[in-house]
Order: C-alpha cells, then structure tokens, then sequence
C-alpha cells in the first residue's frame, strides 16, 4: 500500500492545482500527499479512543516529526492534506520550509546563480528549523528558546504559527469540527508545540487542559471536560498499520 493511498479520496478541488490544465496533465501533477498509512492509523485510533465510530467523526490530524504533514479527515477519509506533489509543501519541518512563494526559486535562480540542483538541495536540507536556527530536532530548539535564544524562538513560532494556520483552515473545510490529533515525534511528545499550535483558537472550541497535555506521551485526551472539539494525542505505529494491511490482502 503505497503511503499516498490514503490520499485517494481528496475531492477534485483539493486534489488539483491551477496550472495550466494541459501540462498538469501531461505530467501528473496534483496533490498526492503523504503519511497516508499514519493517518488511516492514527484516525482509527483516535476515534476508538473517543469511543465514536470513525464514519461520525471529523478531525484533523497533525503528523508532526521530522517531516510535518496535516490532514483533513471526514468519516474516516482524507478530504485535504498539506503536502502536494512532493512532501516540500505544507508545514514548517525540520529541513523542508513548507509553503513558499514560488516565485522564490525564480529569484535565487536570477540574482543568486543558483541552479536547480542548488535550490532542490536547499529546499530540501537546508530549510525548515534548520534554515531558521541550525537545528532541526525540535528538542533542542525549544531548550535553545527557553533560553532566549531570538533564532529559536522565531523558528518555534513560525512552526506553530503554521500549524495553527492550518487547523483553521482544514476547520473551515470540513465545517463542524469533532476532533485534533497530534501524532508523531514531536505531536506526540511536545507539550510546548500541542499548546502553542492551539493557543488563541478558544472561539473555535479548541482549548487544551495544561495538566492533561504535560502528563507524558500515552495515548490520551488533553482537553477539557465538555470541551466542544476534543483534542487528543495518539502514538503512530506505521509498521502494525502496514502488518494489518498485508493480513487483510492476504485474507481477502
């Protein structure tokens, strides 16, 4: 199952990009997104947890680790997610910056000198946390803003400023909002990131219980009691996904 899969489902109008309609075609650009086996996952997870069945629900899932991704989940399918034709665009990650204005390879291009090659391998590597503050493990960023660091903590800003950009938008799409979940690396273990990517969303329905958020890394619910949209954190394990995945193909 490639990790696109879960991605099939995307509406036509979150799928396609506004190019020029003949070459997108020629060449098969659209969205494809990715971490689709962490989201079937996660979604699955998340809703057992609430004691829901997946078909009810809408959430949005927030795949936060080295790579970063969102996704927009209806009834336990895929209706719009950050990444796009390659896993560059969205979120702010460790190495990739995530949304850019295309315009800037134009420019590095004409008053840089840089070659294709040259902006790929920048893009790639050296953007993102890294081409904030030099660091990518979120881990060290946020010890290094604590301590006032200004790179820092401008590179943890701009990463949940993103975020939180993000589950705005994916609420407008899906328009009644039931659930977010925060898996990965750093959604499953930054109480810092889970809080700061929320703060300021309280009209929305969306708050975090402090002491439920900082209680470790288990499979839990972090908001409050009664909140309108429930807030969770579930462990991914993308290798099990793949293991139930193969069974039910061999047993089909």
């Amino acid at each position: 199952m490639f990790d696109t899969a879960f991605h099939a489902t995307l509406p036509a109008a979150a799928a396609t990009y506004a190019l020029d309609a003949d070459l997108a075609t020629r060449f098969d650009i659209r969205r494809y997104g990715a971490h689709g086996t962490s989201y079937r996952y996660v979604s699955r997870r998340a809703a057992a947890l609430l004691g829901r069945p997946v078909e009810d629900l809408n959430m949005i899932v927030l795949h936060l680790g080295n790579g970063a991704s969102a996704c927009a989940v209806a009834g336990g399918r895929s209706v719009e997610t950050s990444m796009g034709l390659t896993p560059l665009e969205g979120l702010v990650m460790g190495t990739r910056g995530g949304d850019l204005d295309p315009s800037i390879a134009f420019h590095l291009a004409r008053e840089a000198g840089l070659t294709v090659a040259e902006i790929e391998d920048s893009y790639t590597h050296r953007s993102g946390l890294t081409g904030l503050c030099g660091d990518n493990d979120m881990r060290v960023v946020q010890r290094r803003a604590a301590a006032g660091d200004q790179a820092a903590v401008l590179a943890l800003d701009v990463y949940c400023h993103r975020i939180r950009k993000y589950v705005g938008a994916y609420h407008a799409v899906l328009g009644r909002l039931d659930a977010i979940v925060f898996t990965a690396g750093v959604g499953e273990h930054s109480a810092v990131v889970r809080a700061r990517s929320l703060t300021g969303l309280d009209a929305f329905g969306i708050a975090l219980d402090p002491d439920r958020n900082a209680a470790g890394d288990a499979t839990r619910i972090v908001s409050p009691d009664h909140a309108r949209v429930s807030v969770c954190v579930v462990p991914t394990d993308e290798e099990h996904a793949i293991a139930r995945e193969i069974a039910d193909l061999l047993l089909a």
